[in-house]
């Protein structure tokens, strides 16, 4: 894209447009990532996905889901768990 600029009111205005987009864009990440826990309780990786307790259960017994373990407590990253589901996502057949 090329673009011919004939005064600073116009270097000013696409300026602040590109700033505005790209905050638009990844400000929303940015404040996610910044903001979500590290590890994850059960309770809380129930609410994120939705799933009942034994399926928890399940894929973490079969290792599809990491996890660390100290004695009972047992913690799931959340970074594992968003790249579990990103890694399991179907995509509609009309794209």
């Amino acid at each position: 894209m090329s673009v011919i600029v004939t005064d600073v009111d116009q270097i000013r205005s696409l300026i602040q447009e590109a700033v505005r987009d790209a905050v638009e864009s990844e400000l929303p990440d940015l404040v996610r990532k910044a903001t979500q826990k590290k590890w994850l309780t059960r309770d809380e990786l129930r609410e994120l996905t939705g799933w009942i307790y034994r399926t928890i259960q399940q894929r973490r017994c079969s290792r599809q889901i990491p996890f660390s373990q100290h004695r009972r407590k047992i913690l799931y990253p959340t970074a594992g768990i968003e790249q579990f589901l990103k890694g399991h996502k179907i995509k509609p057949k009309n794209q």
